[in-house]
């Protein structure tokens, strides 16, 4: 029952407000969606971008054509990161820590807001807990489908191929599972095979999206100090989680206590062995660990790309959890209630932010000054137009439906190259440096600037927005 609460809750959270306007990343995979589901070819980033998440919102809209579903597919797959979490940690710690993994996973400020945005962080961590899960159980068929929910997470995030790090320091540390983990691995590469054999087609590598996205985050785009990274991790886990998360290290260090088990709670045999819990923290205390390591190599750093450390850091805190739980439960009554009045204090204090937006209004049909830049776009333009910007060009493709181009892979040769690249007649939006909010280009100077477009007769002022002018575009002849 107090699963079942927690999961509705979580998902509601995770839904509302369903909203019409949506930035950058988002309206990539939303883009994608609409590409899959009836041919649209006006833009695409399959090239770079992981397929999966699109697919999902393509499902749903065929289902249900409008852009809100988009939000009910992110909540419901983002609460699978809720059911999958306390799978594992029962499986391995018992049912009470269980549910504090549950409660954590569900409610921790930062994880319910990513999990909103339809962007595939959380998504990708809620496929990487179900093969987890899948991997902890004995048998060749759950290592199938072990390595069939791992694929399914790298096809959702790259990043989540760093998993099989988990997998193999799980299966060479006693007790030993190297054949669980051989069938994984060839679970994973025949489920991942139909989109490779699809990259292979179309780009002439099965590589070629991996590389190019790894070249994006640390060739292509300002390089951001480690210490970006140290400071995020303060933002994404509140300060009662560290504190739990504190003490969890602590019990493990003291090994006390060695199975984290209520009166009558049975583990199931595949745990029985002594030694398993220990292990287990090991494992994720040390993939954990090499994560934050990997991740601070990679130039390009978001606050969002550190979630998969949500894994080791709430079930170590939902131990903790448990541990004080039951400490305070043997106590006299005066501090059993002291206890149980501060725990609920510390969760309203920490957890109880995402449920303040149930008081507003449950959809959110406002359009942001780039939707409605988009929307005049459509309006003003032909099905034959091709706008072109150097900046939200996604936002502009997917809600115009006209065909888009990007100028930022022709940034560093611009004056050499636009008149190739802009061969046909349109549209240029440009955005003023100076109001372009968060960019990470290594050089936010985009051309063309306002001096270029001021010297050349090919453009002519169309309309002018707080954040952009629009310009008509006609090429030199036609």
């Amino acid at each position: 029952m107090a699963l079942a609460v927690i999961l509705a809750l979580a998902a509601l959270v995770r839904a509302v407000p369903l909203t019409y306007s949506h930035f950058w990343d988002e309206t990539v995979f939303l883009q994608h969606a609409e590409v899959i589901l009836d041919g649209r070819a006006n833009y695409q980033e399959f090239f770079h971008r992981p397929p999966l998440l699109s697919v999902l919102y393509a499902l749903g809209f065929a289902l249900w054509d409008d852009i809100y579903v988009a939000n009910i597919v992110q909540a419901v797959v983002t609460t699978l990161a809720v059911l999958f979490a306390f799978l594992y940690v029962r499986g391995a710690f018992g049912v009470v820590s269980g549910i504090a993994a549950a409660f954590l996973f569900a409610f921790t400020p930062y994880l319910v807001e990513t999990s909103h945005e339809l962007l595939t962080d959380m998504p990708a961590v809620a496929f990487m807990l179900a093969a987890m899960w899948l991997f902890d159980k004995p048998g060749p068929r759950f290592a199938i489908l072990a390595g069939a929910a791992y694929a399914l997470a790298v096809q959702t995030r790259f990043t989540s191929l760093f998993l099989i790090v988990y997998f193999a320091l799980d299966a060479s540390l006693p007790p030993r599972k190297l054949r669980q983990l051989a069938i994984l691995v060839a679970a994973a590469g025949v489920t991942v095979a139909p989109y490779l054999i699809w990259v292979r087609w179309n780009y002439g590598s099965v590589l070629f999206p991996f590389v190019l996205a790894r070249r994006i985050v640390t060739e292509w785009t300002a390089p951001v100090a480690a210490r970006f990274y140290f400071d995020a991790v303060l933002e994404i886990f509140p300060p009662s989680l560290w504190l739990c998360f504190a003490l969890g290290l602590l019990l493990f260090v003291m090994r006390w206590p060695m199975r984290y088990q209520s009166e009558g709670e049975t583990l199931p045999a595949e745990n029985a062995a002594p030694g398993s819990q220990t292990k287990r923290l090991l494992v994720l205390l040390m993939w954990g660990s090499l994560f934050f390591a990997y991740m601070l190599t990679i130039g390009h750093k978001e606050v969002r790309y550190l979630l998969p450390l949500a894994i080791p850091v709430v079930i170590i805190s939902a131990l903790s959890v448990t541990a004080l739980f039951r400490w305070i439960a043997r106590q006299a009554r005066p501090v059993w209630v002291a206890g149980a009045l501060l725990g609920f204090a510390v969760a309203v204090a920490d957890y109880a932010s995402p449920f303040q937006k149930l008081r507003g209004p449950w959809t959110d049909s406002s359009q942001s000054e780039e939707v409605q830049i988009a929307g005049y776009l459509r309006e003003h333009s032909t099905p034959a137009d091709t706008i072109y910007a150097a900046h939200n060009f996604p936002v502009l493709a997917f809600y115009s439906g006209r065909r888009t181009v990007s100028l930022l892979p022709i940034q560093a040769e611009f004056e050499q190259a636009w008149r190739r690249v802009m061969a046909q007649p349109g549209f240029l939006v440009y955005y003023p440096p100076a109001g372009i909010k968060e960019t990470h280009s290594k050089n936010p100077h985009f051309m063309p600037d306002r001096q270029f477009i001021d010297a050349s007769p090919e453009f002519r002022l169309a309309r002018s927005f707080r954040s952009a002018t629009i310009y008509y575009y006609e090429p030199a002849g036609l």
